[in-house]
C-alpha cells in the first residue's frame, strides 16, 4: 500500500498514517496482554519507518501519541455509559457489557504504556 501511495502523490506530498502497536521491551505476559486488549489489527514491531523508506518516501517522522489514544479510549467508554439505556436496546444488554467491558480492559492496558499509538508521517521526494 505504501508503494501504491508512493506512485500516487505528487512529489513533496505527504502521507500521514497511525497504527496501534505493542510497546518495545514487554515481557511475554505483558506482551500477551497488550495483544489481547488491542484491537484484531495490532501490530507487532516497529518496522513501520524501514517499510516507509523502502517504498521510496523520505523524511519520514513517527509521533507517539498514546495519550491522545488514552483520552480518546476513556471518552468512548464515558459516553457510551451515558447513552446506556439506548445502546442496550440497540445491541443487547450482554452485548453492551462485553463491549464496555473490553474498552476498560484496553484502556487499563493504554495506560500502563503497554499499547501505543504513533502516527508515521512522510514525503514523496
Amino acid at each position: 500500500m505504501l508503494r501504491a501511495c508512493h506512485r500516487v502523490l505528487r512529489p513533496g506530498g505527504m502521507i500521514a498514517f497511525a497504527v496501534i502497536a505493542v510497546a518495545a521491551g514487554l515481557i511475554p505476559e505483558q506482551r500477551a496482554l497488550a495483544f489481547e486488549a488491542g484491537p484484531a489489527q495490532v501490530a507487532a514491531g516497529d518496522g513501520y519507518a524501514d517499510l516507509i523508506r523502502r517504498a521510496g518516501f523520505r523524511d519520514a517522522a513517527v509521533r507517539d501519541i498514546s495519550g491522545a489514544y488514552g483520552v480518546t479510549a476513556a471518552a468512548w467508554i464515558r459516553e457510551w455509559d451515558a447513552q446506556r439505556a439506548e445502546l442496550e436496546q440497540l445491541v443487547g444488554v450482554d452485548e453492551f457489557a462485553g463491549r464496555q467491558s473490553r474498552r476498560r480492559r484496553a484502556l487499563r492496558v493504554i495506560e500502563a504504556g503497554l499499547l501505543k499509538r504513533y502516527l508515521f508521517m512522510a514525503t514523496r521526494p
